[in-house]
């Protein structure tokens, strides 16, 4: 089990895979803490389960195993007691996702009449009818269950589930070991109110090669499997080729597919949020570099396009910039690492428009020494652009090295700024300007400036020494690369 009381993961992990639907093997929150996305592939073993689930089927009608056994032990009993064709019986399916709509199918093409019941509304396949929990229990001559492993699910089959079963019908469980209350199950096969059982998933299941103990062993007309039924070499080549897939897509192209611990994003989405998710980080760390104390609260804010958007990295990616400098935190554990700090993280989603932007991003940010604020937006599609900061309108690339200046808005500032610049060798690339609208005269005014290299030390205390300056910060921003 990989979780947080193993060794620390000192080889830059990035990423965990499983083949399987259940991830009880990987301790979800110790991953998503240290940084480490969790990948399943539920689907590409869904055949082989489904066909093991018919194959039971047919095996329990039969009583077949029941009959192997004796002959096993050298008693020879031709008899048809018990002994049931499927065709015309009704089967009950509990669960009708990937692997209970293909069970589905295949029951009807053994004859066998279909209910089933879900939690969420499904399109039914075939002739197979949706129908209540309570009606599924009492009509159902088998019942097979393929529900995911949600708490509520847990002892979904109980003592008195299973006294509300049809007399003499059979329960198969191939989801999860804690859905079915296997004291009660085996109650109910010793006093015959049940036929048989197939079960593939136990609440407790030891390695490979353990020892097992279970109160179903040595009940008659019961199969027990050790969680085998996923497990076919055509599965496993299906779950290889797919985990391969989803390790390129994620890695190159940022699709996120199946993840446990972060959004599903397909290419086409994710091309339409990259520029967003950088965006976010570069703004996070401009304020960082531009505030002062410890944060205690974030409030982001998403408008206009961005708003209907999947913005759980933007999200994290914004914290992920806050919080840059700390030790491990990056965009997928970067809400976890906030929450352990104690940083209140408030999110809203608004239809604003600011300076005619189709979506926008904000920040604000509580610290112990105050708060402060700023919006940006993209720009052609890839474009990092600021906004506004501290209230002040200004548009200004959010790349490279800055210099941020706040001073008041006097005559002579924006060319002091300029040659002292000059005087240290400093080239400038842009200049962007912004003052507050109102206010008492002087009012304040913001200069976002981009410059060649990073500004030095002796270089900020000479500005910081003009008269009208407030303040003079460098600020140290990736470029672009999209």
């Amino acid at each position: 089990r990989a979780g947080a009381d193993q060794p620390p993961i000192k080889i830059g992990l990035s990423m965990a895979l499983t083949g399987v639907t259940g991830i009880d093997k990987i301790d979800r929150s110790a991953a998503s803490e240290r940084g480490v996305a969790v990948f399943n592939d539920p689907h590409s073993n869904s055949r082989s389960v489904a066909e093991l689930a018919m194959g039971e089927i047919i095996l329990l009608m039969r009583r077949t195993f029941e009959a192997s056994t004796r002959l096993h032990g050298g008693q020879w009993n031709k008899s048809a007691a018990g002994s049931h064709e499927v065709r015309g019986l009704t089967l009950g399916i509990v669960g009708y996702g990937k692997i209970g709509s293909q069970i589905s199918d295949l029951a009807e093409a053994m004859g066998m009449r279909v209910v089933f019941h879900d939690v969420a509304h499904v399109l039914a396949r075939g002739n197979a009818r949706p129908v209540s929990f309570s009606e599924l229990l009492g009509s159902a001559d088998v019942i097979t269950l393929h529900v995911d492993g949600k708490q509520q699910n847990q002892n979904l089959i109980g003592e008195e589930q299973l006294s509300a079963m049809k007399e003499g019908a059979c329960l198969i469980n191939l989801s999860r070991g804690f859905v079915v209350d296997h004291e009660a199950l085996a109650r109910h096969l010793k006093t015959g109110k049940l036929g048989g059982a197939a079960i593939d998933v136990f609440p407790q299941e030891p390695e490979s090669g353990g020892a097992f103990a279970s109160p179903l062993q040595g009940l008659p007309n019961v199969i027990l499997t050790p969680h085998i039924a996923g497990s076919t070499a055509e599965a496993q080549e299906a779950v290889g080729i797919q985990i391969a897939c989803q390790v390129r897509e994620y890695l190159k192209l940022g699709v996120v597919q199946n993840a446990v611990n972060l959004p599903s994003l397909t290419h086409e989405e994710y091309v339409v949020l990259a520029p967003y998710i950088d965006l976010a980080g570069r703004l996070g760390s401009f304020l960082a570099q531009t505030g002062t104390g410890g944060i205690e609260a974030i409030h982001l804010t998403y408008g206009g396009a961005l708003a209907e958007a999947k913005t759980d990295l933007v999200r994290n990616a914004a914290i992920e910039g806050l919080l840059q400098g700390s030790e491990n935190v990056n965009r997928i554990n970067a809400a976890a690492v906030a929450q352990e700090r104690g940083i209140r993280v408030h999110e809203e989603k608004a239809e604003s428009h600011r300076g005619g932007s189709a979506s926008v991003f904000q920040i604000e940010l509580h610290t112990a020494a105050g708060s402060s604020h700023a919006t940006a937006t993209v720009l052609h599609g890839e474009q990092p652009r600021l906004l506004e900061f501290g209230g002040i309108d200004i548009e200004a690339p959010l790349e490279g090295n800055l210099l941020v200046c706040r001073n008041l808005d006097v005559p002579g500032v924006i060319g002091k700024i300029g040659s002292i610049l000059g005087e240290h060798g400093v080239n400038i690339a842009n200049f962007a300007l912004g003052r507050e609208r109102t206010g008492p005269k002087p009012v304040k005014a913001l200069a976002v400036v981009q410059v060649d290299a990073p500004v030095p030390a002796n270089v900020l205390e000479d500005l910081v020494k003009i008269e009208a300056m407030l303040e003079a910060r460098p600020v140290s921003l990736p470029e672009t690369k999209f």
